[in-house]
């Protein structure tokens, strides 16, 4: 949506790309009428589904199936490539998930529905950004580093911890230390699941050489 948003401010005469906005923008907030209907079954929020795919199809094919080459930069070819990454999350059963999937249950034991953006997680980042901006800290990547790690823990005992309190936060990392083991490895190995060999942060905020 966002994507599709941008082409529309930047060329608002063009017709198509503030139709392709408007008519993608209608079906997203079906999906999320037809999650939150309780009247629905399983069976039926599936078929719903099956009908918003086909409008998805509708809006997209025309463009689609013309199979144009890539062009240069500019709005043409970004409709061209968002068209085509509209379509392929489509055919790979991607795009309307979040519909008929279950409540995810978090650690804590809340469940909760499954969204259709990222918005919240954008959310949660957006307060620690703000505070480093704000204050001018963590200007280093170093310094960077330290104040993601201790963020994302803290927001990952959020999801986990029944009651997120300062007590009962230093109680948890306490017994990390204790045990030698933190309760998100437990849950990894619950779940069956390996760590990458090279840690995401690694990658976006790498330790400079020396450091």
């Amino acid at each position: 949506m966002r994507k599709a948003i941008k082409l529309t401010l930047q060329v608002p005469d063009e017709l198509a790309y503030r139709e392709f906005t408007d008519r993608l923008l209608a079906i997203y907030r079906k999906a999320c009428r037809v999650q939150k209907d309780k009247r629905l079954s399983a069976a039926g929020r599936v078929s719903r589904v099956g009908d918003l795919d086909d409008e998805i199809l509708a809006l997209c094919a025309p463009h689609w199936v013309l199979e144009l080459p890539p062009l240069a930069d500019g709005p043409a070819n970004d409709y061209r490539l968002l068209v085509n990454e509209v379509m392929r999350l489509l055919l790979d059963q991607q795009l309307l998930n979040f519909v008929t999937a279950e409540p995810a249950t978090q650690p804590n034991g809340k469940s909760e529905p499954v969204s259709g953006t990222n918005n919240e997680a954008e959310r949660t980042l957006r307060g620690a950004a703000a505070a480093r901006k704000t204050g001018r800290t963590n200007k280093t990547v170093v310094g960077a580093r330290r104040q993601t790690i201790i963020v994302s823990v803290l927001e990952s005992l959020r999801v986990y911890l029944p009651q997120f309190t300062l007590g009962d936060v230093m109680a948890e990392i306490n017994r990390w230390w204790q045990q030698g083991q933190s309760c998100f490895t437990t849950l990894l190995t619950k779940m069956k699941l390996k760590l990458s060999e090279q840690s995401t942060l690694d990658h976006v905020l790498p330790i400079p050489d020396g450091s």
